[in-house]
């Protein structure tokens, strides 16, 4: 397959996105991006830019017009919304319209952003778990469970499409510059640290500039299916705990979810989740980044210690 020259990125005015847009203009700078999100861009601005919800009827005139060969799609909400049905619209419905769309202009690729909130947290869970380990779903958690139906989507889409090369990424806790998100709080706002449960799973975090360079060896390898970006090593609580010189302590499980709802129904800032959350703190969700190393021979910058030492740093915490 050729080159990307025509690449279309819906959220590209997000984190992810904008990374994405900087990487493509150094990898391919004849190639010309389009835009498109519900806010403008801070920066890293695609060569066209429309302003438009993704649910929105507009979006398939504006793909038409615009003859994509590369569709990313990486509009999706992050952090949690009280109107859930609003953001499973945004989410799941927003990703069926771009499918549907794909399926018209037939681009050689695509690919979408997903989460390793996919594969569900349980305390079951292999540690690590690799692409083909099952996908078990936390209904309950509307973030992960939108995750989980978008690649049930995209699974479909996948088979019925072979001549389009259809890609996902899987990544776990992103940080990195400009990135801010629900989880953050969690591990940076408080002077001591919570093991819900006594439980202290490992975890993984990924830094933003690997998310997108891992995005871009993708495209230039016409990857299909699912990969996991993560970096192989990882950590826990009680070394958050080690590394900032705060506390670390049990609390039972069901005194964090009763904190959580009622902080979350009192509308409370700071703990901006629900107390759904709690199972992917308590439980393991660590995956191989192996296919990814292996396959495509993509090199993590910076492994999960390092990004931690990064947010640790940026909020003070780090001593």
């Amino acid at each position: 397959m050729n080159t990307p020259e025509r690449i279309l990125i819906t959220g590209s005015s997000g984190y992810y996105g904008r990374a994405v847009v900087h990487d493509i203009r150094r990898q391919w700078p004849g190639a010309k991006v389009l835009g498109l999100d519900v806010v403008p861009p801070k920066s890293d601005e695609p060569d066209e830019f429309r302003r438009c919800d993704i649910t929105s009827p507009e979006v398939r005139d504006i793909v038409r017009q615009f003859r994509p060969d590369t569709i990313l799609h990486f509009a999706f909400v992050v952090n949690p919304m009280r109107d859930e049905n609003r953001m499973h619209q945004i989410n799941v419905e927003g990703s069926r319209q771009i499918l549907d769309i794909a399926s018209e202009v037939k681009p050689a690729r695509l690919l979408v952003s997903s989460s390793a909130t996919a594969y569900g947290a349980w305390p079951d869970n292999p540690i690590p778990m690799s692409e083909d380990s099952p996908l078990r779903t936390r209904p309950n958690f509307r973030y992960a469970d939108d995750k989980f139906q978008v690649e049930q989507l995209l699974k479909k889409f996948a088979t019925d499409h072979p001549e389009i090369a259809v890609s996902w990424t899987r990544p776990c806790i992103i940080y990195g510059n400009g990135v801010t998100n629900f989880m953050m709080p969690l591990f940076t706002a408080t002077p001591l640290l919570v093991l819900p449960g006594g439980s202290d799973p490992q975890m993984q975090f990924v830094h933003l500039d690997d998310v997108s360079g891992a995005t871009i060896r993708m495209l230039e390898a016409n990857a299909r299916g699912p990969f996991n970006v993560a970096p192989p090593d990882t950590f826990t609580i009680r070394d958050l705990g080690k590394l900032s010189r705060r506390p670390v302590i049990p609390v039972p499980d069901f005194l964090c979810r009763t904190t959580t709802r009622i902080w979350w129904a009192l509308r409370l800032p700071i703990f901006l989740f629900p107390a759904t959350l709690w199972d992917f703190i308590r439980y393991p969700w660590v995956v191989s980044p192996a296919r990814l190393q292996n396959e495509l021979g993509y090199q993590f910058r910076y492994s999960s210690l390092d990004v931690v030492r990064l947010l640790l740093k940026d909020t003070g915490r780090l001593k």
